[in-house]
């Protein structure tokens, strides 16, 4: 694959993460245009995910249906009494489904190691889908950075991290996360969603666990 269709499909990779996360914000009237993008952006990618993206985005036409996406989103992602698609990593993936586990600090430290830090405004916790979603964002956005530098050993880098990140956090709990959704939403916009990012997820995974991707050679220091 040449730089140019290569630099294309990161970008488009680049963008579905970030679409999907900004679907997982409270919704508004950007939904519209993100739905838009989202759909063209899966287009490129040949996904599956386009066909979910497409259905939902027949079903939004202006603030009615906004307004039924608040109450789904705060019955399914919020409260206040029961959560009922819990939008935390942890929740799937340690034994107590307990919020803020073991798998939640391996998340902030995979931020840190990454040099990303959270910011100030998103006040929820590290592992919400999100969060996780535009982390992937950042890790394809860095990679994109080293190809155009031309620093093979940057890129491996990053893709290890995208391909370790998928493995052990994002595409082991998305599955369950979904299901809860498509079990509990009131709405087809959320049911729909969940089935693109379910499936995006794991035909990106599916790719980059097939990458041929070297292991950047350990730092020397000086005793």
């Amino acid at each position: 694959m040449d730089v140019e269709k290569l630099l294309t499909q990161e970008s488009a990779r680049q963008d579905a993460y970030k679409g999907l996360a900004d679907c997982y914000k409270l919704p508004g009237e950007e939904l519209i245009k993100t739905l838009e993008k989202l759909g063209k952006v899966f287009e490129t990618l040949e996904s599956e995910a386009g066909s979910h993206i497409a259905l939902v985005s027949k079903k939004i036409k202006g603030p009615e249906e906004l307004a039924d996406l608040k109450v789904d989103y705060s019955q399914l992602f919020v409260g206040p009494y029961c959560v009922l698609a819990p939008p935390y990593g942890s929740v799937y993936l340690e034994d107590q489904r307990r919020v803020m586990g073991d798998s939640t600090m391996d998340v902030q430290k995979r931020y840190a190691d990454a040099g990303l830090t959270i910011a100030e405004i998103f006040k929820d916790n590290p592992d919400h889908i999100q969060a996780e979603l535009e982390f992937m964002y950042f890790l394809i956005f860095k990679e994109i950075e080293a190809i155009q530098e031309g620093s093979h050993e940057a890129v491996s880098s990053f893709l290890l991290k995208q391909r370790s990140f998928l493995q052990d956090h994002l595409s082991v709990w998305v599955k369950d996360f979904a299901q809860k959704i498509e079990k509990h939403a009131q709405t087809i916009f959320y049911k729909g969603l969940a089935m693109a990012t379910q499936t995006f997820i794991s035909e990106d995974f599916a790719e980059i666990a097939e990458l041929e991707i070297s292991e950047p050679a350990p730092a020397v220091t000086s005793g």
